[in-house]
């Protein structure tokens, strides 16, 4: 999941759109919009409001840009207007821009005050019950969008993009707290804690406990343990037949880690791959691991999915080798998503995880 956010931006090009002679392209932060030609200029402040953004009939009308949004139901069954994506003569449009109102300043998150919100779109049926929260047990962390951060990650730093998987989030892991004789082993969907089957057989068939029956997550575990942490979590999506549409043609659910934490903090790529390579545990695959540059992730964002089956990549997940945090985004990782999925069925299918 991701946040949302209505900036004051600048718009840092416009170029002629070449198959629409009243329309230009703008680019604003990471994104693409068709726009009215002779609007706007290089250099313009305006107030973006991002894809997924939902506002209420009352500013559409103040706006007047009821025309660019959609109509969809969301995670409490309302139906709401959305700030959607649309083609317009082939080139891809992202959100929208208006005039800022007096007062606002370049940088300014002003989502408060037009009473924006962000679109969560239906839960999907939930696999087992929830149990308590534990404060050990956190769930991962908020993905970003590259497009709307486009400045976090640094010209050159080195990182890796691995596949992001079109499935449902999940964690398992252990806790080990003070007062207790022997760890606690703990299973989650993103944002619940689930309790584990009494019956130890449908351990086998139930989403977020299912990483717990596979060797390798075993293994890994069982090391950890001895190795005298306190707390390991490891991180990864859960997919395949009944998870979501895509499948990458597998016939029962499979699991692929992405994140490992030990003790309270995520450790680098190179740590978390030695680990899951030692006891075969499957991995997001890595696509590319280098020098970051915004345009290249891009490219690697729409390219066939290395998991299996006739599938499109979702999008990308792209994060430093070494671990560290912004004072605007938090932990530094971001996705990037594909326009080829973007524009594609199985988008306007998408629930939300819980």
């Amino acid at each position: 999941m991701s946040t949302i956010k209505v900036e004051v931006c600048k718009i840092l090009e416009i170029k002629p759109h070449n198959n629409a002679n009243a329309l230009e392209l703008a680019t604003v932060q990471g994104w693409q919009m068709c726009v009215k030609k002779g609007v706007h200029q290089s250099g313009d402040l305006v107030v973006y409001f991002e894809q997924e953004t939902v506002l209420t009939k009352e500013v559409a009308d103040r706006l007047n840009v009821g025309a660019y949004l959609v109509e969809k139901t969301d995670i409490n069954g309302d139906r709401v207007l959305v700030v959607h994506r649309i083609k317009l003569r082939g080139e891809p449009s992202f959100g929208l821009v208006v005039q800022p109102e007096v007062g606002m300043e370049l940088g300014a998150d002003v989502a408060e005050f037009y009473g924006a919100t962000k679109y969560y779109p239906p839960v999907k049926a939930q696999a087992g019950d929830s149990a308590s929260d534990d404060p050990d047990f956190p769930k991962y962390t908020n993905l970003e969008n590259m497009r709307s951060y486009p400045k976090i990650l640094e010209a050159g730093e080195l990182v890796i993009a691995t596949e992001k998987i079109h499935g449902t989030n999940a964690r398992v892991g252990f806790v080990w707290h003070s007062d207790e004789e022997q760890p606690t082993m703990m299973a989650g969907s993103r944002a619940l804690r689930r309790k584990e089957p009494e019956d130890p057989m449908a351990m086998v068939v139930n989403t977020y406990w299912f990483p717990h029956t596979l060797i390798s997550v075993k293994k890994l575990l069982e090391d950890l343990q001895s190795q005298g942490h306190k707390q390991a979590i490891l991180y990864g999506e859960v997919y395949g037949q009944g998870i979501q549409a895509y499948t990458y043609g597998e016939k029962r659910m499979n699991f692929r880690a992405f994140d490992l934490m030990l003790d309270g903090k995520y450790v680098d790529y190179p740590i978390f791959k030695s680990l899951c390579d030692k006891h075969q545990v499957e991995q997001v695959p890595l696509i590319y691991e280098g020098a970051f540059s915004l345009k290249f992730i891009k490219g690697l964002s729409d390219g066939d999915s290395l998991i299996g089956g006739n599938h499109g990549r979702e999008g990308v997940v792209v994060k430093p080798i070494e671990e560290r945090n912004n004072a605007k985004s938090g932990r530094v990782i971001l996705k990037y998503i594909g326009d080829r999925y973007l524009f594609g069925k199985v988008a306007e299918q998408d629930t939300t995880d819980v």
